[in-house]
């Protein structure tokens, strides 16, 4: 039937429901009105069959947008006039049928109703993704309501003994149980690490859900695609000598090409696993670069990505443009050469902390006018790590600790600071470890309890913790 056809039906269907429901049903006998309600209901189940038929084909044209529909579900259930949910139900059944033509065709056909096939749908949806056995499982429903006359509810409760038979051992049914178990095992296990190989090189190693792991791929093969540009595009020297560029000295002027076997012939000579990493970091730089709701929670409220620490004379000297020369570190630790320090520079804010004779931090350049965010650059600048002795923790895992307590009046300032991972944060609190900073150089002094009172304190605190030696004065 075409679409004019099948509106046309509908009217009409419409316009002789609307006279049925205004006859005069005093003037039928029992039997009659016995007969009338049967056609009435035989009616309503093809009906029924007919609207999942014009919702398949309002889901497909999504007319209902330009109507200012959000969806079709809501549109639904304001059309009914039925509870909340009720236009979703009626799109989920939609969905779950066209994976069941025979209990579509059983609707179509007036051989179940509406609400015995959503029961039978419903249904076999909570079963293992095996078509087959799906298939098996919803005709032998359908015999129940030939031979049975099951209703709704009927074959809800017959539903366990219908797979009991068709899955005695039980061997479908729990595949998705089993699948799901090591799904779990995978995510307590998950895990990502780096380590640097002390050759200017990272080694990432990593473990997690089969999940998780199409999420981080389908965000990082886009961005990985080769990236082809014209012959020659990437500025470099061409394989051809005559191809160079010169100036008016006879000197070339076409700088090498950083990538190893490039022919300059616009192909992208990355492997898979380079384009890769690539994407990982061209996605985490866009992800570091959002703004608003969606943008990274800032480490203290610094957006600083490189601090560079030179000393007095030097930057009178001016010669942080110069060189960068001395080796810089990243505020997680990680150290950087002089050349990949001006490679960040280009795309990051850079803080000088500008460093007097003896070390000690004398100003720090402000990323913004946040006081806080400044204080932690300069505790970043002076403790580099937890400041616990034998504590390596990176800057990023630890916490600002008051020497003297904000409560008892101390302030927040680099000489009532110190940083602390979160176990020696907790540390400090529960034990008579004692901090203070040198008035001479400016670093944390730690002086450690009695041995019997650590070990007192600790094991009342419930810590277990190895010997640490104080850090010299």
């Amino acid at each position: 039937m075409t679409s004019p056809g099948a509106l046309h039906t509908a009217t009409t269907v419409a316009e002789r429901a609307a006279e049925l429901a205004g006859h005069d049903w005093d003037d039928l006998d029992g039997p009659d009105a016995v007969a009338g309600v049967e056609a009435i209901t035989t009616a309503r189940s093809f009906l029924d069959a007919a609207l999942l038929r014009g919702i398949d084909r309002l889901e497909a044209t999504d007319a209902l947008r330009d109507l200012g529909w959000s969806s079709t579900k809501d549109f639904l259930t304001h059309l009914t006039g039925g509870h909340k949910g009720t236009g979703g139900g009626l799109v989920r059944a939609v969905e779950q049928l066209r994976d069941l033509p025979a209990v579509q065709a059983a609707l179509e056909s007036g051989r179940v109703s509406l609400p015995q096939a959503r029961a039978i749908a419903s249904k076999v949806h909570t079963l293992p993704r095996v078509p087959e056995f799906r298939t098996a499982v919803a005709e032998k429903m359908l015999d129940l309501v030939d031979t049975h006359g099951h209703d709704a509810s009927d074959l809800q409760t017959a539903f366990g003994d219908v797979v009991r038979d068709l899955d005695p051992d039980a061997e479908i049914v729990n595949r998705d149980k089993e699948k799901a178990k090591a799904e779990r095992g995978a995510h307590h296990a998950r895990h990502l690490s780096f380590a640097e190989d002390a050759l200017g090189g990272v080694r990432v190693k990593g473990y997690g859900t089969v999940e998780d792991a199409e999420k981080i791929k389908a965000a990082l093969h886009p961005l990985a695609a080769p990236v082809t540009s014209e012959p020659g595009a990437c500025g470099g020297v061409s394989r051809q000598p005559e191809e160079e560029m010169f100036d008016d000295h006879g000197v070339s002027t076409a700088a090498p090409c950083l990538t190893p076997g490039c022919g300059h012939d616009g192909r992208d000579r990355r492997d898979a696993g380079a384009r890769m990493w690539d994407a990982l970091v061209d996605a985490c730089d866009r992800l570091a670069n959002t703004e608003g709701p969606d943008a990274l929670p800032r480490d203290h409220g610094s957006t600083a990505r490189v601090i560079v620490l030179i000393d007095q004379e030097s930057l009178k000297q001016q010669v942080i443009d110069a060189g960068l020369a001395r080796n810089g570190h990243t505020p997680a630790g990680a150290r950087l050469s002089a050349t990949a320090v001006r490679r960040i520079a280009c795309d990051a804010e850079i803080i000088p902390g500008v460093l007097g004779s003896e070390g000690q931090v004398m100003d720090v350049g402000r990323a913004q006018r946040l006081v806080t965010a400044a204080i932690w650059i300069a505790l970043v600048i002076r403790d580099r790590h937890c400041s616990f002795p034998g504590c390596t923790r990176m800057p990023l895992a630890c916490d600002a600790h008051h020497i003297q307590h904000w409560a008892d009046g101390g302030t927040t300032s680099l000489g009532n600071l110190v940083m602390l991972c979160r176990h020696h944060h907790v540390l400090i609190h529960q034990t008579p470890w004692a901090v203070k900073i040198d008035d001479d150089t400016g670093q944390p002094v730690w002086t450690p309890p009695p041995r019997a009172t650590l070990d007192n304190n600790l094991r009342a605190a419930g810590i277990s913790y190895g010997r640490a030696r104080p850090r010299a004065a």
